[in-house]
């Protein structure tokens, strides 16, 4: 229904909740973490990308500072178990390029650190959505083209790996035992070969 609002800031809260004013609406949206530093408040205009969740009794807006963080909030949700608070949890802790990272990696042990997510939860997490990655794009604020980052490397190397036909679940798991910072992505393939043959 909704896409995005812009307008200004009436109100900004520490507990994650931002009113909008839209032409004289305020809109009242819960945030992570990561958009709250991200939302100024010197009085110019901006624009929050939105998510609209109905429940039986309520209309709930999300308010996120990108369309990547939007994507990566969908995908947190979809896993059972996960509903908003949890993903805005996840969020506010890891922001959306952690968060790409962690599930390239499986790293569970991330996942636990973040408060309101059981081990269970970030089991579950890990395993439904490593293979999803691509479906988060890359935020806006990430490092630019040409400044190849490690976890740029990691995926180009997980889609190759997927290419010369190695299953998707075996090509992430050689990476996780293998990847380091530094490595360029001919590196990075030799060292996976060698685990997966």
């Amino acid at each position: 229904m909704y896409d995005f609002l812009r307008g200004t800031v009436a109100a900004l809260d520490a507990s994650g909740r931002l009113t909008l004013d839209v032409n004289g609406v305020g809109y009242s949206l819960r945030i992570s973490e990561q958009t709250r530093r991200r939302i100024p408040l010197d009085g110019q205009t901006v624009t929050v990308h939105v998510r609209l969740l109905v429940k039986e009794d309520d209309l709930v807006l999300f308010g996120f500072s990108d369309s990547a963080e939007r994507a990566a909030f969908d995908l947190l949700t979809s896993v059972q178990m996960v509903g908003p608070v949890v993903a805005m949890a996840v969020l506010s802790a890891l922001g959306v390029a952690e968060l790409r990272r962690v599930l390239i990696h499986r790293d569970v042990a991330a996942l636990r650190k973040v408060k309101g997510v059981g081990p269970k939860s970030a089991e579950r997490i890990a395993l439904e959505l490593a293979d999803k990655v691509e479906r988060i794009p890359a935020p806006l604020d990430a490092p630019v083209p040409g400044a190849s980052s490690a976890i740029q490397v990691v995926e180009e190397v997980h889609r190759a790996l997927i290419v010369l036909g190695f299953d998707r679940k075996d090509a992430g798991d050689a990476l996780a035992k293998v990847s380091r910072p530094g490595l360029d992505a001919e590196a990075l393939l030799r060292l996976a070969l060698a685990v997966l043959r």
